[in-house]
Parts: structure tokens; C-alpha cells; sequence
């Protein structure tokens, strides 16, 4: 019983969260359609600015980090590990992640290029 509480509870959070959101979207749409009425020329919208600012080039970045670790510790782990139980070489299969982590740093590089 609690855990469906707590389930509806987390829905009925999300729904009214949804609910603002859309609240606040229509005043902006109000306001904007107001101003190009008017003649008024308009500001950038708030989403545009939070786009300029956020920064996917550092997302690529940690990704790429990340999946290296993971991979670099997955290798180390399973070379320790192995024992008669589980098949020789079973190590190389942590290679894959290093692969799209050095992946992801070379599309990092290739933005950086790009933007300089």
C-alpha cells in the first residue's frame, strides 16, 4: 500500500509540475503575441539564453571519461576475477567501452576545432 502511495504520490508531483510548466509557457505566449501586436520588439526567450549557455561539448567530455573508467575498471575486474568458472580472455570484452569512451573524446576534439 505505501508503495502505490508513494507511486501516486510522485505521479500527482509530476503531473503538477507538468501543469505550471504549461501555465507559465501560455503566459509567455500571451505576453509575446501582446508585444508583436504592439510592434514591441521582443527580448530573447528564456529557453534560447539557457540554450546558448549550456554547453554539450562538457557532456561529451564526462561521457567520454566515464565510459574509459568504466571500461578501464571492468578490465581490471574481470582479470582478477577470472578463475576456472568463467572463460579465459573474458577480460577483452571491457574494451568495447574504452572504445566509445575514445570515441566520444575524439568527437570532443572535433567540436573544440570546430568552435575555435
Amino acid at each position: 500500500m505505501e508503495t502505490a502511495l508513494c507511486f501516486a504520490a510522485i505521479l500527482a508531483y509530476m503531473g503538477f509540475r507538468h501543469w505550471l510548466r504549461h501555465s507559465r509557457r501560455m503566459m509567455i505566449h500571451r505576453e509575446r503575441l501582446a508585444a508583436i501586436e504592439k510592434g514591441v520588439e521582443l527580448p530573447p526567450m528564456e529557453q534560447e539564453v539557457k540554450r546558448n549557455t549550456w554547453n554539450i561539448q562538457r557532456v561529451i567530455l564526462l561521457a567520454g571519461l566515464i565510459w574509459i573508467s568504466l571500461g578501464v575498471a571492468a578490465f581490471v575486474t574481470l582479470n582478477v576475477v577470472t578463475t576456472k568458472e568463467i572463460p579465459p580472455g573474458i577480460q577483452w570484452v571491457a574494451i568495447a567501452p574504452v572504445g566509445i569512451g575514445l570515441s566520444h573524446l575524439l568527437v570532443y576534439l572535433v567540436g573544440k576545432k570546430k568552435e575555435s
